[in-house]
């Protein structure tokens, strides 16, 4: 008698992004974080989320390119989600497209509205990898 293959639940997203505009003391400035999470926690290591990003600032669209993980550098055994950051230091207190790719097939297109004191989800693609959470 076999016994039965013991499958994890499907998971509705891959990632989540988790957007909000944080100040910088530094340089006294305010910037837009982006946040790129796993939604798998990974037991034994801490992955890093490969992304390349484009800024094309005069159409006010951003782009993100999800390769893939990448093994941690460090061989510390710790558990958790895999993660990436991006500062978006130069942006505008207006409307960006952000367009999100994961290994150049499939695309995610979110319209957001930055005002000054919040930022707000205009429209976003009906069948998504990955979760906008504005934070």
């Amino acid at each position: 008698m076999r016994t039965k293959q013991v499958r994890p639940d499907k998971l509705d997203f891959e990632y989540e992004l988790h957007l909000s505009r944080e100040f910088d003391s530094v340089l006294k400035k305010y910037y837009l974080l982006f946040d790129f999470r796993t939604v798998k926690v990974f037991e034994f290591f801490i992955y890093k989320i490969n992304v390349k990003e484009k800024i094309l600032a005069d159409k006010n669209e951003i782009h993100f390119n999800i390769e893939g993980l990448s093994a941690p550098i460090l061989s510390l055994s710790k558990s958790g989600f895999a993660a990436y950051q991006y500062k978006l230091l130069n942006f505008k207190n207006s409307e960006y497209i952000i367009v999100l790719t994961k290994k150049r097939a499939n695309k995610n297109i979110f319209r957001i509205k930055i005002n000054p004191k919040n930022i707000k989800l205009i429209s976003q693609s009906p069948k998504r990898f990955i979760k906008l959470i504005i934070v």
